[in-house]
């Protein structure tokens, strides 16, 4: 009887030890991917604007 109680804990252990990691893993994923897109959206617009700017600047000290 202890054993098989032993074995039915070390496969929930392992079970839950899976779920659990593979629920963290998910919930990092997604905060890490939601923070990478406001962070980029915010950079984006002003350094993209920028870079166009300076380009054109170049482009425009180019022509004439």
């Amino acid at each position: 009887m202890n054993i098989k109680k032993e074995i039915y804990n070390v496969v929930i252990d392992s079970v839950n030890n899976s779920v659990r990691s593979s629920v963290r893993s998910s919930v990092n994923n997604s905060v890490r991917d939601s923070v990478y897109d406001s962070v980029y959206d915010s950079v984006s617009d002003s350094v993209w604007d920028s870079v166009r700017n300076s380009v054109n600047i170049t482009i425009a000290e180019y022509e004439y």
